[in-house]
């Protein structure tokens, strides 16, 4: 297998930015791509058109941002006039198979990054990605490697949508049972969470302190999501005792909502994270149980509803975030406690299909990633 400098196998058609007076909706002219923003999963999704393009790209090009998020990638499956944001590669095909340079470039994602520069955003010039050594094995080797590697990416994106679909049945439940919690069509009572509270609290600061390699879980706003806990790259710490700690200490069926930075994130805490600790970008909601079932708080205030309330309280300007009178003032259908154990139940169904969903991508991504090592390695 022979190396070779990525100019020698392959056209880079750097993007520029039409003139301001150019630009107007996608009927009035060339889509434009400026930069990742304009991406979809493989296919562009711009928002805006060119009636004056500068440079464009043919059908096949690969699409590559080289701006801010540097390394992404998208099909050119038409023309599109290429901004700043972004460069298109055009392989010679006697030479270079496109697909085979798709994923070797995903897989060097990391690699084009380190060559940005820039102070305001990060960027990689022309230079950067012709100059880039590439393996180069045999066309048939390349078309092999690549047949292979995309029967390894159809596996994970199936599994990819089993689990969008997983996550759909929550949404699904939710509406089926309670309606549309924006029209309220099945007239619901409405009732203030402050008329319902046992406790509400927020996190503590300086923490870093206690942090450690064993102890208690130190819950932040990235463990927090959307009516879910993320625990991939959570903290440990070693407690003091005070009544701070004790303050901030979590129960299971606790509700989670971040309180500052990006607000409405929430999520229940489990029974196996009962104990934790949380930091100060995080408020404890405890309710009365036998008036409103946590897990249908959790979802509600997820839901449009509870995000419209809690985006209407931001007090951007002034200091972007939520008190407690806000959080004591947010409002909820509430249903008979029975059709909110139903809809716990359902809940905790789809849950479990999505954890196993989720660590089947997992091991598809370990597969995906031992299979790109051995194609590269052989």
């Amino acid at each position: 297998m022979k190396t070779v400098s990525l100019r020698s196998v392959c056209d880079v058609i750097m993007g520029s930015a039409p003139v301001g007076e150019s630009y107007g909706e996608l009927a009035s002219g060339m889509p434009l791509i400026a930069g990742a923003g304009d991406f979809g999963e493989d296919f562009p999704s711009p928002k805006k058109a060119t009636n004056q393009p500068t440079q464009v790209t043919c059908k096949g090009d690969i699409i590559l941002c080289i701006r801010a998020t540097i390394g992404d990638l998208n099909w050119a499956d038409k023309q599109y006039c290429l901004g700043r944001g972004v460069a298109a590669l055009r392989p010679h095909k006697e030479q270079l198979d496109p697909r085979y340079l798709w994923y070797w470039l995903s897989r060097n994602k990391n690699k084009l990054s380190r060559l940005a520069r820039g102070s305001t955003f990060k960027q990689v010039g022309r230079g950067d990605i012709e100059g880039m050594s590439l393996d180069l094995p045999r066309l048939d080797e390349q078309r092999r490697i690549a047949a292979i590697l995309d029967k390894a990416d159809a596996i994970r994106r199936k599994r990819q949508q089993a689990l969008e679909a997983g996550n759909s049945l929550e949404r699904n439940a939710f509406l089926e049972l309670f309606g549309d919690p924006v029209v309220n069509p099945k007239s619901w009572p409405v009732k203030r969470i402050g008329d319902m509270l046992v406790f509400l609290t927020s996190g503590s600061r300086g923490w870093a302190q206690y942090y450690s390699d064993s102890g208690s879980f130190f819950l932040r706003i990235q463990n927090v999501g959307r009516d879910q806990l993320n625990l991939k790259e959570v903290i440990r710490v070693q407690a003091p005792k005070n009544p701070e700690a004790e303050r901030t200490r979590v129960q299971a069926g606790d509700v989670l909502l971040s309180i500052t930075a990006d607000l409405g994130r929430v999520g229940i805490v489990p029974s196996a994270l009962a104990g934790a600790y949380i930091n100060q970008h995080l408020a404890i909601i405890r309710v009365r149980p036998n008036e409103i079932v946590p897990d249908y708080l959790s979802s509600y205030l997820a839901s449009h509803a509870g995000q419209a309330q809690i985006t209407r309280l931001n007090r951007q300007g002034v200091k972007a975030g939520l008190n407690f009178d806000d959080i004591r003032g947010l409002k909820v259908l509430l249903p008979p406690k029975t059709t909110q154990l139903k809809y716990a139940a359902m809940k905790a169904k789809a849950q479990e299909i999505r954890r196993v969903h989720e660590q089947a991508m997992t091991q598809n991504e370990i597969l995906f990633s031992a299979l790109s090592n051995r194609a590269w390695s052989a």
